[in-house]
């Protein structure tokens, strides 16, 4: 990509201001961990891969989202790049995040895009504040069953 797209898509990620709109109080970041990348590293590190990753038909999912930095990077880089409609770059586009107001800030950051309130690493507990549909979806991607299988799987591997 040339450093016209780069810094077309660092404009784009720097249109909200670094942690804008989330209060984050000292016992919210102990109790979560929370970190929020800033503009600059999320391109660092963006710039490393290959750029076909982030091509046409390739999803892109953040399991730990926040405010939805690296998503916003890669619909733009999707966008600007590959010439993709919005459309088809937000149909392309999941993030997961543990806190509610996160979820919203990313999905009124992005202007759409596959974007739930769930636990990637505890996928089947039901939060608080989370939808019906977010749950289902989130058994239905990380499931109980689908969770024993890939344990079971990874315990036979690491057994040879």
């Amino acid at each position: 990509m040339s450093k016209v797209d780069w810094a077309a898509i660092s404009d784009r990620l720097n249109e909200h201001s670094y942690m804008q709109g989330v209060e984050r109080t000292v016992q919210r970041v102990t109790l979560t961990a929370e970190v929020f990348t800033p503009t600059e590293l999320v391109i660092d590190m963006l710039k490393r891969l290959p750029s076909f990753v982030l091509g046409p038909g390739r999803t892109v999912l953040d399991p730990a989202c926040g405010d939805g930095q690296f998503l916003v990077a890669a619909k733009w880089i999707k966008i600007i790049h590959f010439g993709m409609t919005e459309g088809d770059a937000l149909s392309e586009i999941y993030g997961i995040d543990i806190m509610r107001d996160n979820v919203d800030l990313c999905v009124r950051r992005l202007g759409g895009g596959t974007i739930v309130m769930g636990d990637t690493l505890r996928p089947s507990n039901r939060m608080n504040g989370q939808t019906t549909k977010e749950h289902e979806l989130m058994i239905g991607l990380f499931g109980s069953e689908r969770q024993q299988i890939l344990s079971f799987d990874a315990e036979q591997s690491t057994a040879s």
